[in-house]
């Protein structure tokens, strides 16, 4: 169940209110990026998941924090629109906020628009749903960066520095919930694909650009057992098409399927009908980064790497997350599950 704590999980202090900035943060309201996106998606997506409870676990932790930032957003907002219930010109300027919500915060996005379960992705598959929560936080990430940039209050830059901060954090958890399931990178679901035409990188917009663009050569051509394979209309040979030849066989699930499961959960793997044969060699493999010499070229020139790939590994700023921790309050969140 969830019991509410009266406190907010960051402090916020709001030097000036600016209703237009209020606006702009409705994104992180409901908006597709926003926090109830991020708490219903990863919130869902641990109730489904009743085959591994560890992970589980991981889900719901984010996903009430999640919860938690929705409250600070929320009071965030409603800081900066304070005006639209003390001016009349600041209520005209905004008549949707003012008359159809009174002023307050409401559901809705920096334009307008209403929130929706679209925004939601879940599909039931463990690792693809751990790559949509990583690319989710990165997603709000970026729009926290932006909103702060359009804000010099010290008191909302604090706020959304937090925040921002955060995501970077939900984000590590989430790829070493993914990295310890010990698979490769490219395997997913159950059937693996077909090998060569796998490999082959189709070289489809080619000639030269009006803006300087060209052919360019890269590891994304040459990585992961890649190779280029040329369109028939620019003299190649094109894709592999006779490869295809029905199921190719089983792909790696890694330790996806070794998790303590729920009582709930069913002993039954699946309930296609159509019969997997036994093709190991169709497994996919790979790891998490690209070789250190592997850089970007066009024509003979080269443009190699500044670092060696590191995988997951972060260090540098991001691992300074203290920010301003006078403001925050310590060991208690707006929503506790229990």
């Amino acid at each position: 169940m969830y019991h509410h704590i009266k406190k907010l999980m960051y402090t916020v202090k709001v030097g000036t209110p600016n209703v237009g900035f209020g606006n702009m943060l409705l994104e992180q309201f409901g908006g597709a990026n926003g926090e109830l996106a991020a708490a219903m998606q990863y919130t869902i997506q641990g109730w489904n998941c009743v085959d591994d409870l560890a992970r589980r676990d991981l889900l719901l932790d984010i996903g009430t924090e999640e919860l938690s930032h929705l409250e600070v957003v929320g009071a965030l907002i409603r800081m900066h629109l304070k005006p639209l219930k003390e001016n009349r010109e600041a209520a005209e300027a905004d008549p949707l906020l003012r008359i159809a919500g009174g002023g307050g915060i409401a559901l809705v996005n920096s334009t307008g628009n209403a929130w929706t379960g679209d925004y939601l992705k879940i599909t039931g598959e463990l690792d693809v749903d751990l790559r949509s929560n990583i690319a989710a936080e990165s997603r709000a990430k970026i729009v926290y960066e932006r909103l702060i940039n359009y804000t010099d209050d010290p008191g909302t830059i604090d706020t959304l520095q937090f925040l921002m901060t955060r995501e970077i954090t939900h984000l590590k958890a989430f790829s070493a919930a993914l990295e310890s399931l010990e698979k490769s990178p490219f395997s997913i679901g159950r059937l693996a694909v077909t090998p060569t035409i796998v490999d082959e990188y189709f070289n489809a917009s080619t000639g030269d650009g009006d803006e300087g663009d060209t052919d360019m050569h890269g590891p994304w051509q040459t990585s992961f057992g890649l190779h280029p394979a040329e369109s028939q209309m620019n003299g190649g040979k094109g894709l592999s098409i006779g490869a295809i030849d029905g199921i190719a066989g089983p792909e790696d699930r890694g330790k996806q399927d070794s998790g303590q499961k729920a009582t709930t959960a069913t002993s039954v793997k699946t309930v296609d009908p159509k019969p997997i044969p036994k093709h190991e060699d169709a497994k996919q493999q790979g790891r998490q980064a690209t070789l250190a010499d592997e850089g970007v070229s066009n024509g003979n020139q080269r443009v190699a790497p500044k670092s060696a790939a590191s995988g997951l590994k972060q260090n540098g700023s991001s691992e300074k997350q203290n920010g301003s921790s006078e403001k925050t309050t310590a060991g208690t969140g707006s929503h506790k599950r229990s």
